[in-house]
């Protein structure tokens, strides 16, 4: 399988190294060029690209990817830019990381059926794994 993370910090870098650990072909993107770098060689192919820009966009290969995860976790503009931008060119499998509660109901408002909020996910784990230890 073929997946496109767009936003490569802590949880980004870590879904794209996952999935390749998986046998998965990874492309990876971000605007930050440290961020790039420190990951090219851990995944299959890494850009330096505004998502936001729909053109910029049209320079990947979606029609040839699986899913793509909009993982940008640090500008709710960013995100829903990248969302609206990726939703025009008709990405078909798309997963979105919310921010918070507002990004959420933003995110539902634009029919995105796959919504993930990283943070809230770990936080229920860990306390199961606390509880479970007490």
């Amino acid at each position: 399988m073929k997946y496109l993370v767009i936003g490569l910090g802590n949880f980004g870098t870590a879904l794209a190294e996952e999935l390749t650990a998986g046998g998965h072909d990874v492309v990876g993107v971000d605007t930050c060029e440290q961020r790039i770098e420190d990951i090219k060689e851990r995944i299959a192919v890494a850009y330096i690209l505004d998502a936001t820009d729909a053109a910029a966009l049209k320079s990947l290969p979606l029609a040839q990817l699986d899913a793509v995860f909009v993982a940008i976790g640090h500008s709710l503009s960013a995100s829903l830019r990248t969302v609206a931008a990726l939703k025009k060119l008709g990405t078909k499998s798309l997963y979105v990381r919310a921010i918070d509660s507002v990004h959420l109901s933003i995110l539902e408002a634009m029919s995105i059926e796959n919504v993930f909020m990283p943070e809230s996910y770990a936080a229920r784990l860990f306390a199961q794994k606390i509880l479970k230890a007490v």
